[in-house]
């Protein structure tokens, strides 16, 4: 560190962007008890690191829209690693049905986000995914027969201390009015939701509880989930549930 520096100033590590296993949609870049010192960056998917007893929303993937006036969900958008957009990771498009495809770099598609019908929300979450070559993975509302604890003790091991505690004791539903409150949901692999009474297997990326308005995905380190379609997932659903593509 330069004499004199303040190490606060530094800059983190950076983490390449499949690495990267818990995460945030959004421009805060620090976490404080006094708003005023929180500070604000670029729209971006953010992984969290320690430092002087404050936590930093560090950006990992940044999120460029294909049509700047308008909102995510309407006129897609862009994943970049780095900052200027240097290097593409992904592009997601809405198709004027019920998909978002993801592209890479080379304009391949390897999977999509899906938007769940009104008429079967009762039992589906709004967003789900689809990778090439995988089963679906869903946000079922009741997604193991036996209730969620058994599905949570067969699919999310992995997931950091307490976030199983919140998820069993919470239910799983979208979030709550109250951006205070947020409920859990759980994408796990299974059937749609007309088949509802096919048991649901591993919990690939889970959105656990929050009482203090911090909105953080977890997804698994070494799965075979592509972590951009996990990514494009939380862009979509902040930037609808919680304006989080809004200035």
């Amino acid at each position: 560190m330069a004499f004199g520096r303040n190490r606060r100033d530094e800059p983190f590590e950076a983490v390449h962007w499949d690495e990267i296993t818990q995460f945030t949609v959004g421009r805060m870049t620090r976490h404080t008890v006094r708003k005023s010192k929180r500070g604000e960056g670029a729209h971006a998917v953010r992984f969290m690191r320690k430092r002087g007893g404050d936590e930093y929303m560090v950006p990992g993937v940044y999120i460029v829209p294909v049509e700047p006036a308008g909102p995510l969900s309407k006129g897609g958008f862009r994943l970049f690693e780095g900052e200027g957009n240097r290097q593409l990771l992904c592009t997601v498009l809405p198709d004027r049905s019920d998909r978002y495809p993801v592209t890479d770099a080379t304009g391949r598609e390897f999977g999509a986000v899906r938007r769940t019908p009104v008429a079967k929300r009762l039992a589906q979450h709004g967003l789900w995914m689809e990778q090439h070559g995988h089963p679906a993975v869903v946000a079922p509302r009741n997604w193991a027969r036996g209730g969620p604890g058994a599905a949570l003790g067969r699919g999310v091991g992995h997931v950091l201390d307490g976030v199983v505690d919140s998820l069993l004791s919470f239910g799983s539903d979208e979030a709550s009015d109250s951006g205070a409150n947020l409920k859990p949901v759980v994408w796990a692999v299974g059937a749609e939701a007309e088949e509802a009474d096919r048991e649901y297997g591993e919990a690939v990326l889970t959105f656990p509880r929050s009482t203090d308005s911090r909105r953080w995905y977890f997804v698994e380190r070494d799965g075979w989930l592509d972590k951009r379609l996990a990514f494009a997932l939380a862009v979509l659903r902040e930037s609808e549930t919680f304006g989080a593509d809004r200035r």
